[in-house]
């Protein structure tokens, strides 16, 4: 099963995953908070820095995706994210979702506050 490593103290971390949890019908995904995942990490030279920046994809047969490619390959599995994932197999569209997924990991903060889980911010730096 593959398994998806994401930052268990972020409020918009955590209320991503749950709405994952409900798109995934087939169970296709372990769910991994990063709080647990020191061996995981270890074992896939994922540092904490890039875990910092992007939840993580490590799939059953080793290969290892961050940010809007986790999504992209995560999204093949399940029937409701299957267009998107579709859609960012064509360059342009992933390029597009890259932007998108960094604005948003940059601002988590601020989402926090709007979707007021300010109580569980991540404590993921901001670029500049």
């Amino acid at each position: 099963m593959d398994q998806l490593i994401f930052d268990d103290g972020c409020g918009l971390c955590q209320r991503g995953v749950w709405l994952l949890q409900r798109f995934d019908w087939f169970k296709t995904i372990t769910l991994v908070p990063f709080s647990n995942a020191a061996d995981l990490l270890v074992a896939h030279s994922i540092t904490t820095e890039a875990m910092m920046k992007a939840m993580h994809l490590v799939t059953r047969d080793g290969r290892v995706f961050a940010g809007a490619e986790a999504v992209r390959e995560f999204g093949i599995r399940m029937p409701l994210l299957f267009p998107l994932a579709l859609a960012m197999r064509l360059g342009f569209v992933l390029h597009l979702a890259k932007w998108v997924y960094k604005k948003i990991s940059g601002n988590r903060y601020v989402l926090s506050r709007l979707f007021k889980r300010e109580g569980k911010i991540c404590p993921l730096p901001r670029d500049s």
